[in-house]
């Protein structure tokens, strides 16, 4: 058994600091205060040292490794069973564990515990819960008259993405809108290694918190790509919640002096604010009449863009991710995102 302590020994540490961190995480403003505004901007340094400078993801490699460690553990584990070397396949599990817990351990020391700071909705003091159907359907019509607006002339043809995370990075980098809520340690974004084996996962774009690296997804539809890419810098800036990373994506490109960043605005704000009128078809199909030919076409366009991917991946890709936001302070799972709506509707309420 004494080979053992040193096991038992890691395993014991890593399950107080997880103690820890959960009893630190009762208490969101301790979260905000100490965590999100101290401690993260602090220990984001070591990332840009060590994965910033790297032009590939090394993230995406990283999430590779640890998927082939843990199939090597479990084929080991399987292995000595088999064998009935019961002592080898005790210290394999031993190992096993250690390496899980280690890694969810590090995922909320170095980001995850941005999860349970502060909600956006109380920083603003925007009242969410009290928003009525016809506030919905207003700001949705002014939302459309304005996305109408911005397509007209609007070559996205001649759009080059290059060019926009230069631009959105240095934007977000000077941000002032959400000062201090934003951390700016590290603001930048990469490909992934292959765009291609993302789309497969109905992904656009996507946050490694061990390595803190932003990846977008440089096959998606153009329309999309402003959004996307401020959503994901957002998280690398200390955002957990999913719609409060839409709703800052909204805010930062609505006014936006490039015309293709405010129409990718609308045009996600509109798809969210469309969502919840799909239960009356009449009423969301009269909403989605109002919609320009050209604006029309860029739905369609990215709705035959994804189907192309749709199968049995995104669907198990659907489940693990809902799962993954409901066991991360996001009980709504995937509809999370959603709630975008509400947060753009209650500013625009408290604008008035």
């Amino acid at each position: 058994m004494g080979s053992y302590k040193r096991y038992y020994w890691t395993i014991g540490i890593l399950l107080v600091i997880q103690l820890f961190l959960y009893l630190f995480n009762q208490d969101p403003q301790r979260v905000e205060a100490y965590y999100s505004r101290i401690f993260y901007p602090a220990v984001s340094y070591l990332p840009v040292i060590l994965f910033a400078w790297i032009p590939f993801s090394v993230g995406d490699i990283f999430y590779g490794c640890c998927i082939i460690t843990s199939v090597g553990f479990l084929f080991l584990c399987i292995k000595s069973l088999f064998r009935k070397n019961y002592a080898t396949f005790y210290r394999r599990i031993l190992q096993l564990t250690v390496f899980i817990l280690f890694l969810y351990t590090y995922f909320y020391v170095s980001w995850g515990t941005n999860y349970y700071r502060v909600p956006l909705g109380e920083h603003m003091q925007l009242n969410v819960a009290h928003i009525s159907q016809a506030d919905h359907l207003h700001v949705l019509e002014k939302y459309i008259l304005r996305a109408n607006d911005l397509r007209v002339g609007l070559d996205l043809s001649s759009k080059s993405k290059e060019i926009a995370n230069k631009e959105l990075r240095s934007l977000m980098r000077n941000d002032h809108l959400f000062a201090p809520m934003l951390s700016k340690t590290q603001v930048h974004s990469k490909m992934p290694l292959s765009s291609e084996l993302v789309s497969y996962f109905t992904v656009t774009g996507y946050f490694n918190p061990f390595t803190q690296e932003v990846h977008v997804n440089q096959n998606i539809p153009i329309q999309s790509y402003p959004f996307t890419t401020i959503h994901e810098l957002a998280h690398q800036m200390g955002i957990g919640f999913e719609d409060e990373c839409n709703f800052i994506a909204f805010r930062k490109l609505m006014n936006n002096e490039n015309a293709w960043y405010r129409y990718s605005a609308y045009y996600e704000a509109i798809q969210y604010l469309l969502k919840p009128l799909y239960k009356d078809k009449e009423l969301y199909k009269s909403y989605l009449n109002k919609l320009s030919p050209l604006v029309k076409a860029d739905l369609l366009e990215e709705r035959e863009f994804w189907k192309r991917y749709l199968g049995w991946v995104d669907r198990v890709t659907a489940i693990f991710y809902s799962g993954y936001l409901k066991h991360n302070n996001q009980p709504e799972g995937l509809e999370r995102y959603n709630m975008m709506a509400k947060l753009v509707v209650a500013w625009e309420l408290q604008k008035q």
